[in-house]
Protein backbone atom coordinates (compact mmCIF):
# COMPACT_ATOMS: atom_id res chain seq x y z
CA UNK A 1 0.00 0.00 0.00
CA UNK A 2 3.00 2.53 0.92
CA UNK A 3 4.29 1.93 -2.35
CA UNK A 4 1.64 2.47 -4.23
CA UNK A 5 0.60 5.71 -2.39
CA UNK A 6 4.20 6.72 -3.33
CA UNK A 7 3.92 6.21 -6.73
CA UNK A 8 0.29 8.37 -6.34
CA UNK A 9 2.49 10.76 -4.86
CA UNK A 10 5.06 10.89 -7.21
CA UNK A 11 2.21 10.88 -10.74
CA UNK A 12 0.85 13.74 -8.92
CA UNK A 13 3.68 15.52 -8.84
CA UNK A 14 5.02 14.84 -12.08
CA UNK A 15 1.19 15.86 -13.56
CA UNK A 16 1.51 19.22 -11.32
CA UNK A 17 5.17 20.43 -12.72
CA UNK A 18 3.63 19.15 -16.37
CA UNK A 19 0.48 21.39 -16.65
CA UNK A 20 2.04 24.53 -14.63
CA UNK A 21 4.93 24.28 -17.11
CA UNK A 22 2.16 23.98 -20.33
CA UNK A 23 -0.10 26.70 -18.80
CA UNK A 24 2.90 29.23 -17.98
CA UNK A 25 4.29 28.85 -21.74
CA UNK A 26 1.20 29.27 -23.06
CA UNK A 27 0.07 32.25 -21.17
CA UNK A 28 3.38 33.86 -20.69
CA UNK A 29 6.95 32.39 -22.30
CA UNK A 30 6.21 31.53 -25.59
CA UNK A 31 5.42 35.35 -26.63
CA UNK A 32 9.04 36.19 -26.39
CA UNK A 33 9.49 32.99 -28.65
CA UNK A 34 7.85 33.14 -31.53
CA UNK A 35 6.88 29.97 -33.52
CA UNK A 36 7.23 31.91 -36.78
CA UNK A 37 10.93 32.38 -37.62
CA UNK A 38 10.72 35.62 -39.71
CA UNK A 39 9.22 37.45 -36.77
CA UNK A 40 11.85 38.84 -34.52
CA UNK A 41 11.64 39.74 -30.69
CA UNK A 42 15.09 41.47 -29.50
CA UNK A 43 17.61 40.55 -27.39
CA UNK A 44 16.51 43.03 -23.86
CA UNK A 45 12.86 41.44 -24.46
CA UNK A 46 13.74 37.73 -24.69
CA UNK A 47 16.29 38.52 -21.17
CA UNK A 48 13.60 40.46 -19.50
CA UNK A 49 10.01 39.03 -19.89
CA UNK A 50 8.90 42.36 -19.77
CA UNK A 51 5.95 42.00 -22.75
CA UNK A 52 5.00 45.85 -22.79
CA UNK A 53 8.36 46.73 -23.89
CA UNK A 54 7.77 44.38 -27.11
CA UNK A 55 8.47 45.59 -30.40
CA UNK A 56 7.61 42.47 -32.93
CA UNK A 57 9.02 42.85 -36.40
CA UNK A 58 9.89 41.11 -39.31
CA UNK A 59 13.13 41.87 -41.78
CA UNK A 60 12.33 43.50 -44.33
CA UNK A 61 15.05 44.96 -46.88
CA UNK A 62 13.24 47.86 -49.35
CA UNK A 63 16.19 50.17 -50.22
CA UNK A 64 17.47 50.04 -53.92
CA UNK A 65 21.27 49.53 -53.36
CA UNK A 66 22.49 47.14 -50.81
CA UNK A 67 26.05 46.36 -49.76
CA UNK A 68 27.73 43.20 -50.65
CA UNK A 69 29.73 40.64 -48.09
CA UNK A 70 33.44 39.51 -49.40
CA UNK A 71 34.07 37.25 -51.85
CA UNK A 72 37.19 36.26 -53.86
CA UNK A 73 36.32 38.08 -57.02
CA UNK A 74 35.10 41.58 -55.24
CA UNK A 75 37.53 44.22 -56.45
CA UNK A 76 36.90 48.14 -56.89
CA UNK A 77 35.03 49.22 -54.36
CA UNK A 78 34.10 52.64 -52.46
CA UNK A 79 33.40 51.94 -49.15
CA UNK A 80 34.90 48.82 -46.80
CA UNK A 81 32.87 48.44 -43.48
CA UNK A 82 34.40 46.02 -40.10
CA UNK A 83 32.12 46.31 -37.46
CA UNK A 84 30.14 43.98 -34.67
CA UNK A 85 26.93 42.81 -34.72
CA UNK A 86 25.35 47.10 -35.98
CA UNK A 87 27.63 46.14 -38.93
CA UNK A 88 25.45 42.87 -39.22
CA UNK A 89 22.11 43.03 -39.42
CA UNK A 90 21.71 43.21 -35.69
CA UNK A 91 18.82 45.14 -35.15
CA UNK A 92 16.87 43.33 -37.37
CA UNK A 93 13.30 44.40 -38.83
CA UNK A 94 13.25 47.47 -41.36
CA UNK A 95 16.68 47.84 -42.84
CA UNK A 96 18.83 46.53 -40.58
CA UNK A 97 22.04 47.07 -42.63
CA UNK A 98 23.27 50.90 -42.27
CA UNK A 99 25.17 49.77 -45.11
CA UNK A 100 22.24 49.96 -47.51
CA UNK A 101 21.74 53.77 -46.47
CA UNK A 102 25.26 54.46 -47.51
CA UNK A 103 24.71 52.21 -51.15
CA UNK A 104 21.05 53.83 -51.92
CA UNK A 105 21.25 57.52 -50.31
CA UNK A 106 25.11 58.40 -51.42
CA UNK A 107 25.25 56.11 -54.39
CA UNK A 108 28.49 54.22 -53.09
CA UNK A 109 29.70 50.46 -53.50
CA UNK A 110 29.90 49.11 -50.38
CA UNK A 111 31.25 45.75 -49.42
CA UNK A 112 30.86 44.45 -45.48
CA UNK A 113 34.25 42.32 -44.34
CA UNK A 114 34.15 40.29 -40.76
CA UNK A 115 36.64 41.46 -38.34
CA UNK A 116 39.71 39.27 -37.50
CA UNK A 117 39.89 37.47 -34.43
CA UNK A 118 43.05 39.54 -33.95
CA UNK A 119 40.93 42.57 -33.60
CA UNK A 120 39.53 45.93 -35.87
CA UNK A 121 42.43 47.58 -36.28
CA UNK A 122 44.67 44.84 -36.95
CA UNK A 123 42.11 43.32 -39.70
CA UNK A 124 42.62 46.40 -41.66
CA UNK A 125 46.62 45.58 -41.39
CA UNK A 126 46.12 41.78 -42.49
CA UNK A 127 44.22 43.24 -45.46
CA UNK A 128 46.72 45.50 -46.49
CA UNK A 129 49.87 42.94 -45.76
CA UNK A 130 47.78 40.41 -47.66
CA UNK A 131 47.28 42.39 -51.02
CA UNK A 132 43.59 41.97 -50.51
CA UNK A 133 43.11 46.30 -49.82
CA UNK A 134 45.15 46.87 -52.95
CA UNK A 135 42.75 44.76 -54.84
CA UNK A 136 39.37 45.83 -53.37
CA UNK A 137 40.61 49.53 -53.78
CA UNK A 138 38.82 51.29 -51.10
CA UNK A 139 38.14 55.15 -51.31
CA UNK A 140 36.77 54.97 -47.45
CA UNK A 141 37.21 52.15 -44.70
CA UNK A 142 35.04 52.70 -41.90
CA UNK A 143 35.02 50.81 -38.37
CA UNK A 144 31.90 50.59 -36.55
CA UNK A 145 32.06 49.63 -32.70
CA UNK A 146 29.51 49.72 -30.39
CA UNK A 147 30.36 51.94 -27.25
CA UNK A 148 30.69 49.54 -24.56
CA UNK A 149 33.30 47.90 -26.31
CA UNK A 150 35.15 50.04 -28.22
CA UNK A 151 37.84 50.98 -25.29
CA UNK A 152 38.90 46.94 -25.16
CA UNK A 153 38.74 46.66 -29.14
CA UNK A 154 40.64 50.01 -30.08
CA UNK A 155 42.29 51.33 -27.31
CA UNK A 156 45.02 49.02 -26.50
CA UNK A 157 49.39 48.52 -27.72
CA UNK A 158 48.76 47.60 -31.53
CA UNK A 159 50.79 45.09 -33.20
CA UNK A 160 51.37 47.02 -35.96
CA UNK A 161 53.89 44.79 -37.74
CA UNK A 162 51.65 41.83 -37.41
CA UNK A 163 52.57 38.93 -39.15
CA UNK A 164 50.67 36.69 -41.94
CA UNK A 165 50.57 33.08 -41.44
CA UNK A 166 48.41 30.43 -42.69
CA UNK A 167 45.02 30.82 -41.55
CA UNK A 168 45.09 33.82 -40.64
CA UNK A 169 42.91 35.48 -43.49
CA UNK A 170 39.95 32.62 -42.80
CA UNK A 171 38.20 35.37 -41.11
CA UNK A 172 37.35 36.74 -44.88
CA UNK A 173 34.91 34.21 -45.46
CA UNK A 174 33.10 33.44 -42.31
CA UNK A 175 29.44 34.96 -42.34
CA UNK A 176 28.26 36.62 -39.64
CA UNK A 177 26.89 34.41 -36.63
CA UNK A 178 23.10 35.88 -35.77
CA UNK A 179 22.25 34.36 -32.72
CA UNK A 180 19.38 32.32 -33.56
CA UNK A 181 16.14 32.40 -30.63
CA UNK A 182 16.28 29.00 -28.73
CA UNK A 183 13.39 27.25 -29.60
CA UNK A 184 12.54 25.93 -26.10
CA UNK A 185 10.00 22.96 -25.58
CA UNK A 186 7.52 23.88 -22.98
CA UNK A 187 8.94 22.55 -20.02
CA UNK A 188 12.05 24.63 -19.15
CA UNK A 189 13.57 26.87 -16.88
CA UNK A 190 12.90 29.70 -18.80
CA UNK A 191 9.03 29.69 -17.48
CA UNK A 192 10.45 30.28 -14.06
CA UNK A 193 12.02 33.64 -15.11
CA UNK A 194 9.25 34.64 -16.87
CA UNK A 195 6.79 34.54 -13.89
CA UNK A 196 9.83 35.81 -11.36
CA UNK A 197 11.32 38.63 -13.40
CA UNK A 198 8.61 41.08 -13.54
CA UNK A 199 7.45 40.77 -10.15
CA UNK A 200 11.23 41.14 -8.60
CA UNK A 201 11.24 44.09 -11.51
CA UNK A 202 8.67 45.82 -9.22
CA UNK A 203 11.49 45.88 -6.17
CA UNK A 204 14.95 46.33 -8.44
CA UNK A 205 16.19 47.74 -11.57
CA UNK A 206 17.49 44.63 -12.93
CA UNK A 207 15.24 41.98 -11.03
CA UNK A 208 18.16 41.33 -8.77
CA UNK A 209 19.29 38.71 -11.03
CA UNK A 210 18.51 39.82 -14.95
CA UNK A 211 21.39 41.10 -16.92
CA UNK A 212 18.47 43.35 -18.41
CA UNK A 213 17.95 47.37 -16.50
CA UNK A 214 14.79 48.81 -16.27
CA UNK A 215 14.42 52.92 -16.21
CA UNK A 216 11.97 55.15 -16.33
CA UNK A 217 12.04 58.28 -18.83
CA UNK A 218 10.44 61.86 -18.43
CA UNK A 219 8.90 61.85 -22.03
CA UNK A 220 7.88 59.06 -24.46
CA UNK A 221 9.81 57.82 -26.69
CA UNK A 222 8.74 54.41 -27.75
CA UNK A 223 5.78 52.89 -29.64
CA UNK A 224 5.43 50.00 -27.58
CA UNK A 225 2.75 49.83 -24.61
CA UNK A 226 5.36 51.01 -21.78
CA UNK A 227 6.09 53.97 -23.99
CA UNK A 228 8.74 55.68 -21.32
CA UNK A 229 10.36 52.60 -20.13
CA UNK A 230 13.65 51.90 -20.83
CA UNK A 231 15.32 48.36 -21.05
CA UNK A 232 18.97 48.70 -21.35
CA UNK A 233 21.78 45.76 -21.29
CA UNK A 234 24.15 45.74 -17.80
CA UNK A 235 27.31 46.25 -19.70
CA UNK A 236 26.41 49.59 -20.51
CA UNK A 237 27.02 50.57 -16.96
CA UNK A 238 29.46 47.85 -16.07
CA UNK A 239 32.24 49.46 -18.97
CA UNK A 240 31.38 53.12 -18.40
CA UNK A 241 34.58 53.02 -16.11
CA UNK A 242 37.03 51.84 -19.27
CA UNK A 243 36.46 55.78 -21.09
CA UNK A 244 39.08 57.77 -19.50
CA UNK A 245 41.47 60.09 -20.23
CA UNK A 246 44.52 57.78 -20.81
CA UNK A 247 42.47 55.22 -22.49
CA UNK A 248 40.74 57.55 -24.91
CA UNK A 249 44.18 59.14 -25.62
CA UNK A 250 45.20 55.82 -27.05
CA UNK A 251 42.20 54.55 -28.53
CA UNK A 252 42.74 58.25 -30.68
CA UNK A 253 46.24 57.70 -31.37
CA UNK A 254 45.88 53.86 -32.69
CA UNK A 255 42.89 55.78 -35.13
CA UNK A 256 45.33 58.17 -36.20
CA UNK A 257 48.00 55.87 -36.98
CA UNK A 258 46.18 54.07 -38.69
CA UNK A 259 45.01 56.92 -40.84
CA UNK A 260 48.78 57.69 -41.27
CA UNK A 261 48.82 54.33 -42.95
CA UNK A 262 46.07 54.32 -44.94
CA UNK A 263 47.16 57.81 -46.38
CA UNK A 264 49.38 56.38 -48.53
CA UNK A 265 47.14 54.59 -50.16
CA UNK A 266 44.45 57.72 -50.58
CA UNK A 267 42.17 55.85 -48.14
CA UNK A 268 39.74 58.08 -45.56
CA UNK A 269 39.42 56.14 -41.94
CA UNK A 270 36.02 56.88 -40.78
CA UNK A 271 35.07 55.32 -36.72
CA UNK A 272 31.53 55.10 -35.89
CA UNK A 273 31.19 54.60 -32.28
CA UNK A 274 27.50 53.09 -31.76
CA UNK A 275 26.33 54.81 -28.44
CA UNK A 276 25.30 52.81 -25.86
CA UNK A 277 21.37 52.78 -25.47
CA UNK A 278 21.80 53.78 -22.05
CA UNK A 279 24.05 56.92 -23.13
CA UNK A 280 21.75 58.11 -25.75
CA UNK A 281 18.58 58.15 -23.52
CA UNK A 282 20.19 58.86 -20.03
CA UNK A 283 19.28 62.44 -20.21
CA UNK A 284 15.49 61.63 -20.04
CA UNK A 285 16.06 59.01 -17.22
CA UNK A 286 14.23 60.33 -14.27
CA UNK A 287 16.20 60.76 -11.40
CA UNK A 288 18.39 59.07 -13.19
CA UNK A 289 20.77 57.06 -10.17
CA UNK A 290 23.54 56.08 -12.45
CA UNK A 291 26.61 57.03 -13.35
CA UNK A 292 26.96 59.09 -16.59
CA UNK A 293 28.88 58.11 -19.83
CA UNK A 294 31.67 60.40 -21.04
CA UNK A 295 32.77 58.51 -23.84
CA UNK A 296 31.69 60.76 -26.59
CA UNK A 297 32.94 63.81 -24.53
CA UNK A 298 36.01 62.90 -24.16
CA UNK A 299 36.75 62.26 -27.62
CA UNK A 300 35.17 65.23 -28.96
CA UNK A 301 38.15 67.33 -28.53
CA UNK A 302 40.67 65.20 -29.34
CA UNK A 303 42.93 66.27 -32.50
CA UNK A 304 42.00 63.70 -34.88
CA UNK A 305 43.01 62.36 -39.00
CA UNK A 306 40.55 60.38 -39.29
CA UNK A 307 36.56 61.37 -39.24
CA UNK A 308 34.95 60.82 -36.22
CA UNK A 309 31.09 60.02 -36.54
CA UNK A 310 29.18 61.16 -33.65
CA UNK A 311 26.27 59.03 -33.11
CA UNK A 312 25.56 60.36 -29.86
CA UNK A 313 25.31 64.23 -31.28
CA UNK A 314 22.98 63.35 -34.20
CA UNK A 315 20.79 60.94 -32.12
CA UNK A 316 20.34 62.76 -29.52
CA UNK A 317 18.76 65.93 -31.17
CA UNK A 318 16.39 63.42 -32.90
CA UNK A 319 15.55 62.16 -29.28
CA UNK A 320 15.21 66.43 -28.32
CA UNK A 321 12.58 66.29 -31.28
CA UNK A 322 10.56 63.63 -29.72
CA UNK A 323 11.30 61.44 -32.67
CA UNK A 324 10.25 57.81 -31.36
CA UNK A 325 12.02 54.17 -31.27
CA UNK A 326 15.69 55.36 -31.91
CA UNK A 327 16.35 52.20 -30.68
CA UNK A 328 14.06 49.10 -30.39
CA UNK A 329 12.25 49.29 -27.10
CA UNK A 330 13.47 45.75 -26.59
CA UNK A 331 16.94 45.64 -28.22
CA UNK A 332 19.87 47.04 -27.92
CA UNK A 333 20.42 48.08 -31.13
CA UNK A 334 19.01 51.30 -32.99
CA UNK A 335 16.40 50.89 -35.64
CA UNK A 336 16.68 51.88 -39.23
CA UNK A 337 15.29 55.34 -38.31
CA UNK A 338 19.03 55.83 -36.71
CA UNK A 339 21.16 54.52 -39.34
CA UNK A 340 18.98 56.44 -42.27
CA UNK A 341 19.41 59.97 -40.40
CA UNK A 342 23.38 59.01 -39.66
CA UNK A 343 23.90 58.75 -43.22
CA UNK A 344 21.83 61.72 -44.09
CA UNK A 345 23.66 63.93 -41.71
CA UNK A 346 27.16 62.64 -42.77
CA UNK A 347 28.07 62.50 -46.68
CA UNK A 348 31.57 60.02 -47.16
CA UNK A 349 34.17 61.45 -49.25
Amino acid sequence: MKEKKYIYVLLLIVALFTIFNFVVWNVTTAKFFPEKNSIYVGDLGRISYLENSLTLRENIINLSNKHISYEDNISQVDVLTIGDSFSNGGPKGLNPYYQDYIATEQNLSVVNIQPSAQGFIETVLLLQKSGILDKINPKIILIESVERSSISRLSKNINWDISMSKGKMSFLYKKYNHSTPPKPSFINRLNYNALLYPLLYKYDDNAILSQVYIAYLNKSLFSCIDKNKLLFYYEDLKNLSQSNNKSMALLNANLNHLQEILKSKHIQLYFMPSVDKYNLYSKFINNNPYQKSNFFELLRPLKKEYNFIDTKMILEKMLDGNVSDLYYSDDTHWSYKASQEIFNQVKLK
